[in-house]
């Protein structure tokens, strides 16, 4: 009946549950766009892409209600109307439950002691290793051992921890309720990247103001990854961990929601950890959404860079209503790891789930069974959690570390490991079996607990599993069999695991899926099981009674993990059984079994080979027979240190592998080690060196320091060694920590005194408070202001009992204010109203109830039994002292303290004995703390004393905390609230004052702040002297620079220099590297001298550039030009005018202003007068007026085309004759004068000058390339359509944001600040793009991020960023920064190192120097000797002074009063010499040699110790040290510099007075390369700054820039950089350069020679282009109203003006420079290089020698032509330049003394001649050999063709220059022309090999008439090594 009652609540439950909708859908489309314009159409909100499901997005319609139980069809089924959308759902709201723990004990972290209550576990079983964390005693999950009581096995954290493994490196994001960052546990490891809000309630995932969370994932957060060490409450299992939380369960929980937590940032995450599912409720049969199944197998299959992401799942807590966890779909999936749970004593706890997918168990904790502790809110600490939340949280902890031993492990990866480490244990379970592999597996814990040490062990040689295969095997088609009651039905598959595919063939099993579809009435009666052909059988489902649906089960998915590692081929059996479980309505309802299919995961070979990781040594067979021979391996005891592996011999340097640690050397040697030693720390067993800062860490980076080196402190909050503490810090010396001062303070002294306060609040006491007015208080609990009570004028918080001071009329009684003092009281004080305030309420006498006064004679009213007697109170009885009368009866003894007393009792005192007060009517011998005593009895201190001597607050004696529990320090019998200047507060509550001179300290010896005048140094002040160039800074104590140049400066103005350093100019109080501007230098005294007021530029004798508005005349400056010059503005100097004019505006003769007598202005010129002829006339050459033609208003003849205006209704053309109608291109303009004006450019049909009608259309042009079409836009006809698209000859817009496009939709360029990605205008580029010219460009590999120019700034795990790219090792002189991820400059002296510093070398730059605790030096300290194999210094024997080698034999010197043997041992010396004398072999005491103070010999460099004011140097005493050593600080022996010093004043490399001849001095450091913005000078061996307006450069002045910077253009040909291009240069937006225009214009727009803006004068302008109307070879000249022709220079093909100037194209030989002349190529050799080649090429073939003659030099000479002439040095690397150098003519100078007639030359040249046929004869021979197989080419032999000059057409048609083979015949083709590898066919005969030695001259260079460079070489010797070798680079016309 029960079981029927139970059956119908559940039955109702669910069929009440119904679904709640969102007005949230997902939608897939194809791309963004379309979901944009779906968003747009139906009114919906795009939210965005769904985590990283590519084309998945979220939408909100907020028209539909937010939670509905009705669907929102209607929209839904218009919306998959749309052909874009291929899938749609509504979102419902899921109900997903946390896996919590059944109950939790909450403590709250003690602020003091940091401590939670503690059991005694394990108290008398102190752990190994040891952490600080109030709980670490009690994580016995974490270190429990065997012999532990009630632990028999663990997991092996610990001692995965002491293998280096701490989870670093490793990011774990806990999905759930968030996580609290704050938290001091967690605060240094929480990632925000790893964090987010999917819920979007609050900005980040912090349980901050969340009322209803239970802080679940904070709980599961603090097992993973609590920081160790830190004195908070326990310790994570990964502590070093970086950890997240994503808050998605505080919400309505979606599948969209599920999508987005399970996929957030993949890139970074590595494992997700989800503690909940469906509810363990034993009914529910739910898996993931769509959505979040996508993300699941998205994530394992791309995340961590394809690596796969870990997503670790809780099993489940529903074991107590018989759940079973393949039910839940999320821990039934592949693609997690399914974690169960066990206590301590390995029992199973009765909240546990069974199932076949579980992989394996951690500890969870359980009933009675341990607990386990982890973190709660803000500062909490919590013990007894439990369940598979906690169990999933230290699996979680367990893979971080194995992934920090191997990162490169997959998500296949980390099962695999897990399965094979796994251990049953001590695990009870009663279905423990082994399968058909050799694994022991169970249904309640898989494969057993983790096992931590043996999971990172295996992960550190993992090699990566075969690749994943899946093989699905579909069942019996049609099955359709019933499944009765109580019955069975099986079904069988025979698998030979897809072997016929190869893809899909899986022989080896991982995960077993059986998907079935089964109808039933009562789905909780069916068990299923699965039988693979191993015989492991695989319970999928056990019997739910809870469980009354039904549905059955449609397409379920059910997994196994059982079948692992075993032989996929044969029969697998599925066996259903039914069982009812309770009465079933309708039980002739049978269940049927619709089909079912297995679908097997696994490898198509061995995932892995076994490996025998066995000791080299342990397996060495001493048997014969077969096997290598191992008769050398090494045999003996290994060191140790060594691990099972085995050693190669006995030293801790021989082992295979280490036990422990190891150290790693430079010459790649490593020695074991059980720690490692101070300033390293382990690593993987490698011990790596820590931050150079840091005396012990945890890591490498600066913030995980343990302790710091000395000088430096340790900051709390942030792990790193600093030289001071911050604001809001102070230092504790006790501990040598920064620690964080109390909440508002700024400054402190320690944790409690605060000495200055941050905004908003000030100081009160020691604290730092919010200030309230008079009158307020401040609540702490809000932080406001509330008033005082009425009684109170001051108070320090609510109530009359917290007064400071009494408000008016109100009296302080026992400090409290009241309106009148009571009974027993009288009041004292101030005796006018004013004073009421300060009146208070004294106690009366004990003989007194009231009184008036002080004393026994005040009383108004006495007690019973006294009689008042003149003010006193006296006994009314019979009775003496020591007596009391009880009820008038007789008299009693007092007690025996009193004198008088009122009863028997001893607090019934009324007066005391003389040497007794009395206090509260007991007589005691002192008053108690708090009072004193006054007349006979105890009376209160002032509340702020805690002793004292007397009434008021000045008479305190001893201090602690006042009524209001504010600290008080004795001071001056005051107890103050802090300390006074120059003193500190002590533990005992007192002010002792500061050391001299300080004026802030925190304990003697430790001054924080000095007076003025001194500085602080190591905790004391020391006065303030500042050096050179430092004056002192009165505000700060301090020294600041002066002003750069400065050698003394004023006091108060560091920029007034009194005299200035070397090498700067004083100028004005200031001193400058350069005059500036509107100054010149005087270098006799270096000083500047100012111009003249108008003038800018100027020297000592005139003017070169004036002010503004101002013009140059004569070297001065001038307001306006004298008559007969004029202003010209560009250049603001006063030029001359034409001769014709008086006055003018130009230098022409049309420019005249006024003209000289008997002469005439006309139209600009000075002409003779005239006569004046009448309208329509005009005046014939004979003075004669005649008349126009008929169109002509006025003219210039009788010609229709010499009009100058025209009759009305014509309009006048710019050919100068009349038209009624206006030609094409030009328009009528009516209002000037009737004349045709021009349409704009390009515009052939116009209104008016500014709306363009109609373009010009395309033509063909004779010229190439063509000149762009004219493109109709907004009116106006362009070149290029601006923001728009060509269509035709008319410009459409483009997309908004696009500058240029190619249509609407295909953008090519974006509007500033937007960039073009994918032809689209994005505000952002995506991950791995960077902005470059307004453009994103992919990063190079292994780039996460890089800049414009793509020089990456960001690297890929595993990379580090060298050179803008990212490298996976750092080369020489680089190390690895791991937090940078960037390879950082190592330090100068350093080949190899792990740090910046000079003590971080590895190995040394210098193989002469000695490597010393990671620093190289010039030789060993004393005490040490430098080890030849390592060159490293090691220590001598403790007998030796100094030493050649380590063993005692290997002493050279020893300590006082001894002295080496003949064995080098030191022996003591067998009699005692006196100071100055030394021992001799046979102990007799001789003298030391004049110059030594103490010896070791007789010579003078035995000297140990020298003489007053001499220096010891290497046993030699000297006057002073020579270079490259400094006086030590004692001054008596001269020590080495640092090796980057030639002269120093210290050992550090900061302390150089001279740099290495190699190195410069910038600042105090000797560098390699200077910094940005200066250069080195290799004259003064220092980094200058650059000039202001260079960015880069190789000089100080403005003209040696080499890159300019923001804001400024480089112009190249000056190296300056300029706000602006000069006129014939155009604007480079790419490379923000000055780029010479084509040499056609005047002004441009670009280099193409269609570019230009404006021509020279004589020059067309037409379409960009700047035309002559002269022929080739001439340039215009403006003659009158025409032009005329003139010739070019000779060295020029064309030119725009007269002279060897005004080239702009050469001829073929030459090179055009930038000021406009053709040059030839230089010679390669020198004037006696080229002497020699003369006498060479006398051997050479004739026609060889004329050509090589003709191509080198390249212009005819004249016969007076001199010796040099400037040419192009066209081997520089001179991009599109021609660098100036000098040539040397080959001119014979007998040739030039005389020419003819000597019989000598006569023969000589007949030899000459002679010998040049025969040479000509091989060549050509060997020319036909060599062409043989080209006929049509005929090649000269000796020439190698390089590339084009790029000057123009064609081919050369002269032979004679290449000394071929002579004939026109010979040309030059395109291809290679000469066999460069020296190979002919047929070999070679002797011919050619004497031709081949006669060929001796050396490479040179030149240049055919088309341009194109040839090398002439040496035949045989291409090839070969050849330094001098040249190319040519066509690009950029330079040879390199």
């Amino acid at each position: 009946m029960a079981g029927l009652c139970a059956a119908w609540v559940a039955t109702l439950l669910h069929l009440c549950h119904g679904r709640i909708f969102t007005n949230d859908w997902a939608i897939k489309v194809a791309d963004r766009d379309d979901a944009r314009r779906i968003a747009e159409k139906y009114g919906l909100t795009n939210m965005g892409q769904i985590g990283h499901l590519e084309n998945y997005y979220s939408f909100r319609h907020n028209d539909t209600a937010t939670r509905s139980a009705v669907a929102n069809r209607i929209l839904s089924e218009r919306i998959a109307k749309e052909t874009k959308v291929q899938w749609l759902e509504q979102q419902a709201v899921l109900k997903r439950a946390k896996r919590n723990s059944r109950a939790s004990h909450i403590y709250s972290i003690d602020i003091k002691t940091k401590h939670t209550p503690a059991t005694s576990l394990h108290a008398s079983h102190p752990p190994a290793l040891y952490f600080n964390d109030p709980q670490w005693n009690n994580l016995w999950y974490i270190h429990c051992s065997g012999d532990s009581g009630g632990c028999p096995c663990d997991m092996h954290i610990e001692e995965a921890w002491s293998r280096g493994y701490t989870g670093k490196g490793v990011v774990v994001s806990v999905l759930d309720d968030g996580v609290e960052r704050e938290h001091p546990d967690l605060k240094s490891n929480y990632d925000p990247l790893a964090s987010d809000d999917v819920n979007g309630k609050y900005r980040d995932s912090s349980l901050k103001e969340v009322g209803n969370a239970d802080n679940h994932g904070t709980k599961c957060a603090g097992i993973v990854a609590a920081a160790a060490n830190n004195s908070q409450c326990t310790v994570g299992v990964s502590f070093q961990a970086s950890i997240g939380g994503v808050r998605m369960l505080d919400g309505d929980v979606t599948d969209i929601v599920e999508a987005q937590s399970l996929g957030l940032r993949p890139e970074h995450v590595d494992i997700y950890l989800a503690v909940w599912g469906p509810e363990d409720d034993g009914a529910t049969l739910e898996g993931p959404g769509p959505l979040a199944s996508l993300a699941l197998k998205s994530g394992a299959l791309t995340g961590r860079q394809g690596k796969g992401s870990v997503f670790v799942w809780a099993s489940g807590n529903g074991g107590r209503r018989s759940d079973h966890c393949s039910c839940d779909g999320y821990a039934n999936s592949i693609y997690t790891i399914s974690i169960s749970s066990t206590g301590q004593g390995g029992g199973r706890p009765d909240y546990l789930e069974e199932c076949s997918s579980t992989l394996a168990t951690a500890y969870g904790g359980g009933e009675g069974d341990g607990s386990m502790i982890t973190l709660v809110g803000s500062r909490g600490c919590i013990r007894d959690h439990s369940g598979t939340s906690a169990s999933s949280s230290m699996a979680a902890g367990v893979i971080a570390l194995a992934l920090e031993a191997n990162p490169m492990l997959t998500w296949r990866d980390v099962q695999h490991i897990i399965v094979k480490t796994s251990q049953a244990a001590h695990l009870s379970a009663p279905d423990w079996h082994t399968n058909g592999a050799g694994y022991k597996v169970s249904h309640l814990y898989g494969f057993g607990l983790l096992d931590a040490e043996s999971m990172v062990k295996e992960a550190e040689g993992w090699r990566e599993v075969s690749p994943h295969h899946v093989c699905e095997e579909e069942g019996p088609v049609h099955l359709n069999r019933p499944i009765g009651p109580g019955s069975v039905v099986r079904s069988v598959v025979k698998s030979r695991g897809c072997s016929a595919s190869p893809l899909k063939h899986v022989a080896y099993v991982e995960h077993v899926v059986v998907r079935v579809t089964i109808t039933h009435s009562r789905r909780g009666d069916l068990s299923i099981s699965l039988t693979s052909p191993s015989g492991t059988v695989s319970r999928l489902l056990s019997n739910r009674p809870l469980d009354v649906s039904m549905e059955g089960f449609r397409s379920w998915e059910f997994m196994t993990t059982h079948c692992w590692g075993e032989e996929s081929a044969g029969e697998w059996t599925l066996a259903l059984h039914d069982v009812p479980t309770a009465p079933r309505a309708d039980m002739g309802n049978l269940g049927m079994v619709k089909e079912w299919s297995l679908v097997l995961h696994g490898t198509s070979e061995p995932p892995y080979s076994m490996r025998h990781e066995k000791a080299r040594s342990a397996d060495m067979s001493t048997g014969g027979g077969g096997g290598d021979d191992l008769t050398d391996e090494y045999s003996g005891p290994c060191d140790p240190e060594c691990s099972d592996d085995g050693c190669e011999g006995p030293g801790p340097t021989q082992c295979v592998t280490c036990l422990r640690f190891f150290l790693k050397f430079k010459n790649s040697t490593r020695s074991c080690v059980s720690s490692c030693p101070t300033g390293f720390w382990g690593d993987r067993r490698r011990c790596k060196r820590c931050f150079p800062a840091c005396r012990s860490c945890t890591g490498s980076r600066s913030n995980q320091c343990v302790t710091c080196q000395p000088g430096y402190h340790l900051s709390e909050e942030t792990q790193m060694c600093t030289t001071s503490c911050g604001d809001g810090y102070y230092l504790d010396h006790d501990a040598n920590t920064c620690r964080k001062c109390s909440e508002n303070c700024l400054k402190c002294t320690s944790s409690s005194i605060c000495t200055e306060c941050k905004p908003g609040t000030s100081l009160q006491g020691n604290r730092c408070q919010t200030s309230c007015g008079l009158g307020f208080y401040l609540d702490n609990q809000d932080n406001t202001c509330r008033p005082c009570h009425k009684a109170c004028a001051t108070c320090a918080g609510g109530g009359a009992e917290a007064c400071d001071q009494c408000a008016q009329g109100f009296l302080m009684e026992e400090w409290r204010c009241v309106s009148s003092c009571t009974a027993g009281f009288y009041a004292v004080g101030g005796g006018g109203p004013e004073e009421t305030a300060k009146k208070t309420c004294r106690r009366c006498d004990a003989s007194c109830v009231t009184c008036a006064g002080p004393g026994g004679e005040s009383c108004t009213s006495c007690s019973s039994g006294h009689s008042l007697r003149e003010g006193a109170c006296l006994l009314s009885t019979v009775c003496g002292d020591g007596e009391y009368q009880h009820d008038r009866g007789p008299c009693q003894l007092c007690d025996q303290t009193c004198l008088k007393c009122t009863g028997p009792g001893s607090q019934e005192c009324i007066s005391c004995a003389s040497s007794r007060v009395l206090d509260e009517g007991g007589c005691v011998e002192a008053c108690p703390p708090g009072r004193y005593g006054s007349g006979g009895r105890c009376h209160l201190c002032d509340h702020t004393c805690a002793t004292c001597v007397d009434a008021g607050a000045a008479n305190c004696s001893s201090c602690d905390t006042d009524k209001f529990r504010m600290e008080r320090y004795l001071h001056e019998g005051r107890c103050v609230e802090t300390c006074p200047d120059s003193f500190y507060h002590t533990d005992t509550k007192t002010c002792q004052p500061c050391s001299h001179h300080c004026r802030l300290c925190g304990g003697p010896g430790r001054c924080l702040a000095c007076n003025s005048s001194y500085y602080l140094s190591d905790g004391a002040c020391v006065k303030q002297e500042c050096g050179e160039g430092e004056v002192e800074d009165p505000d700060y104590d301090d020294c600041m620079a002066c002003e750069e140049g400065c050698k003394k400066c004023v006091l108060y103005n560091p920029r007034h220099c009194l005299s200035c350093t070397e090498g700067f100019y004083n100028f004005q109080d200031g001193c400058y590297k350069y005059c500036p501007a509107k100054t010149y230098s005087v270098e006799e005294d270096m000083t500047c001298v100012p111009c003249d007021q108008s003038c800018v530029s100027c020297d000592e004798h005139q003017c070169y550039w004036c002010e503004t508005d101002l013009f140059l005349s004569e070297g001065t400056c001038v307001t306006a030009c004298a008559d007969g010059a004029y202003a010209d503005d560009d250049t603001h100097v006063c030029e001359e005018c034409h001769p014709d004019c008086l006055t003018c505006a130009g230098p022409e003769d049309s420019d005249c202003l006024s003209c000289a007598a008997g002469k005439r202005l006309a139209e600009g010129r000075c002409a003779a007068d005239q006569v004046v002829c009448p309208s329509k006339t005009f005046q014939s050459d004979n003075g004669d007026c005649k008349e126009c033609h008929p169109v002509c208003e006025s003219c210039s003849g009788k010609e229709k085309n010499q009009c100058k205006t025209c009759v009305k209704g014509r309009f006048l053309t710019a050919q100068q004759t009349c038209v009624t109608k206006c030609p094409a291109g030009s328009f009528e303009d009516a209002t000037h004068g009737a004349r045709c004006q021009a349409c704009a450019q390009g515009c052939v049909q116009c209104e008016d000058a500014q709306r363009c009608v109609r373009c010009q259309p395309a033509r063909k042009a004779a010229v190439a390339p063509p000149p762009p079409p004219w493109l109709l836009q907004d009116g106006t006809c362009v070149h290029q359509c601006d923001r728009g698209y060509p269509v035709g000859q008319v410009c459409h817009s483009c997309a908004e944001g696009c500058v240029s496009c190619g249509n609407s939709t295909h953008c090519l360029s974006c509007l500033q600040p937007l960039l073009l990605h994918q032809h689209q205008c994005v505000s952002a580029c995506p991950a791995t793009y960077a902005a470059a010219g307004g453009r994103c460009e992919r990063c190079s590999a292994a780039c996460r991020h890089c800049s414009p120019s793509r020089q990456c700034t960001d690297c890929e795990e595993y990379h580090f960023l060298h050179g803008g790219q990212c490298v996976p090792e750092c080369p020489e002189r680089w190390y690895e920064d791991a937090a940078q991820r960037a390879c950082l400059s190592c330090h100068p002296t350093c080949l190899f190192c792990d740090g910046p510093g000079s003590n971080d070398c590895d190995t040394c730059s210098d193989p002469d120097t000695a490597l010393h605790n990671g620093a190289c030096l010039s030789g060993c300290p004393g005490h040490s000797y430098r080890d030849a194999l390592t060159g490293e210094c090691e220590e001598c024997d403790a007998s030796c002074l100094t030493c050649i080698g380590p063993h005692p034999g290997s002493c050279v010197s020893c300590r006082d009063r001894q002295r080496p043997d003949e064995h080098g041992r030191c022996r003591p010396l067998a009699n005692r010499c006196s100071p100055h004398q030394y021992s001799d072999r046979d102990g007799q005491c001789l003298p030391c040699h004049k110059y030594c103070h103490q010896c070791s010999g007789p010579g003078p460099d035995h000297c140990s110790s020298c003489h007053k004011k001499h220096l010891l140097l290497n046993g030699t005493c000297m006057d002073e040290c020579p270079a490259g050593y400094y006086e030590d600080d004692r001054g008596h022996k001269c020590d080495a510099c640092h090796p980057v010093c030639l002269s120093c004043t210290g050992k550090h490399s900061h302390e150089c007075v001279r740099c290495q001849a190699h190195l410069f001095r910038h600042g105090k450091d000797c560098v390699e390369t200077c910094p940005a913005s200066h250069y080195g000078d290799v004259g003064s061996r220092a980094c200058e700054r650059c000039a202001a307006a260079c960015g880069e450069c190789l000089g100080g002045g403005e003209g040696e820039c080499v890159s300019c910077p923001p804001g400024l253009l480089y112009l190249r040909s000056q190296g300056r950089c300029r706000l602006s291009c000069p006129l014939d240069h155009h604007r480079d937006p790419l490379h923000l350069t000055c780029e010479p225009c084509h040499a056609s214009c005047k002004t441009c727009t670009g280099k193409e020679a269609h570019t230009c803006d404006s021509c020279h004068d004589g020059y067309v302008f037409s379409e960009g282009a700047c035309e002559s109307p002269c022929g080739s070879g001439q340039y215009p000249v403006v003659q009158g109203s025409g032009h005329g022709c003139e010739d070019c220079h000779s060295s020029c093909l064309a030119c725009r003006g007269p002279g060897q100037a005004n080239c702009i194209k050469c001829p073929p030989l030459a090179i055009l420079t930038a000021g406009g002349r053709c040059l030839p190529c230089c010679h390669l050799q020198g004037p006696e290089e080229a002497e020699e080649e003369e006498g060479e090429e006398g051997g050479e073939g004739e026609g060889e020698g004329e050509g090589a003659s003709q191509m080198s030099v390249g212009f005819p000479r004249g016969p007076s032509q001199e010796q040099q002439q400037d040419c192009c040095n066209c081997s520089a690397e001179s991009p599109g330049e021609c660098i100036l150098g000098t040539d040397f003519a080959s001119v014979n100078e007998e040739e030039e003394e005389e020419s003819g007639g000597s019989l000598a030359i006569f023969i000589t040249s007949g030899v000459l001649l002679v010998l040049g046929l025969g040479g000509m004869a091989l060549f050509v021979r060997h020319s036909r050999s060599k062409t043989a197989a080209q006929p049509d080419i005929v090649i000269p032999r000796g020439y190698e063709k390089l590339g084009s000059g790029g000057y123009g057409g064609g081919h050369s048609n002269s032979s004679a220059a290449f000394g071929g083979g002579g004939g026109s015949s010979s040309r030059f083709q395109e291809s290679q022309l000469v066999d460069l590898g020296g190979k002919r066919p047929g070999g070679r005969d002797d011919d050619e090999d004497e031709d081949d030695e006669d060929d001796e001259d050396e490479d040179i260079v030149y240049m055919g008439q088309d341009g194109t460079v040839y090398r002439k070489f040496r035949y045989g010797h291409v090839g070969e090594e050849n330094e001098d070798e040249l190319e040519y680079d066509d690009e950029s016309y330079a040879f390199r």
